[in-house]
């Protein structure tokens, strides 16, 4: 008995622990140091693209930090912008950290400083 106590128990832990270590998707490919906020220019696709924050499916933007790098998928978007389709955009955002975040949102509220430029899609 006391085996199958210690066997059951054992299980449980393993089983906690592999619970413990899932987590959602970090959407942001740079985060601001602990307790700082940090600004940077943003490159914004013309387009949005299909994808799941969470368990949520939804679409995200299409972002990169210069223009000769790969897109990157931005998930929870910038307070105060709102992206039309067709459009590209270069964007000057802030990223303030969060404080004790829920487990499916991001760690880092993004927000729209100024639109620095904004064209038709090439």
């Amino acid at each position: 008995m006391t085996r199958f106590l210690v066997s059951l128990s054992a299980v449980s832990l393993l089983a906690l622990g592999a619970c413990a270590q899932t987590s959602a998707p970090n959407p942001e490919p740079v985060k601001p140091g602990v307790g700082r906020a940090v600004e940077k220019t943003v490159f914004v696709a013309a387009d949005v693209q299909p994808c799941t924050a969470g368990v949520a499916r939804t679409t995200c933007l299409q972002v990169r930090e210069a223009e000769d790098q790969p897109w990157t998928l931005h998930y929870f978007g910038y307070e105060g912008f709102q992206h039309q389709p067709g459009v590209e955009y270069r964007l000057r955002v802030r990223g303030t950290p969060v404080a004790n975040p829920p487990a499916d949102a991001s760690s880092v509220h993004w927000s729209l400083i100024e639109i620095l430029d904004q064209k038709p899609k090439r």
